[in-house]
């Protein structure tokens, strides 16, 4: 298990070891590595979605097709992201781009509200655990 994303998930308590191998590979296909990976994580705590849209991927080709689906199309959309944004690195202005991307304001304000506020809280609490 990557000890990256198993330090992860512990600095937010979250209880979802199951899942961590699934997230892992599907991230690392995709490209996320260290600080994409934790990344990937704290979007999927923050949509925190049901079996199916646990990374709230809600594309017809994504939605209801299980964890490593879901977790790839968000790998791949955080790697696609660094393209538009035109940087390799995690910052809370990436972030809050993404956020725009990931969820549009347009489609859902409070949504965008939150993952603005939430993502870059949770990414920086986990970063500070592997940093210690």
């Amino acid at each position: 298990m990557n000890t990256i994303i198993l330090l992860a998930v512990l600095a937010v308590g979250a209880n979802w070891q199951a899942e961590l191998p699934t997230i892992q590979k599907a991230g690392e296909r995709n490209g996320c590595v260290k600080d994409d990976l934790c990344l990937l994580v704290a979007i999927r705590i923050q949509e925190n979605g049901e079996k199916g849209t646990e990374f709230g991927v809600l594309h017809p080709k994504a939605k209801g097709k299980g964890l490593d689906v879901q977790a790839g199309w968000a790998a791949a959309t955080i790697m696609k992201h660094h393209k538009r944004y035109d940087s390799n690195k995690v910052t809370d202005g990436f972030i809050y781009s993404l956020a725009d991307r990931y969820c549009p304001k347009a489609d859902d304000p409070e949504g965008n509200a939150n993952w603005k506020k939430n993502v870059p809280k949770i990414y920086r609490k986990i970063k500070r655990e592997l940093d210690r």
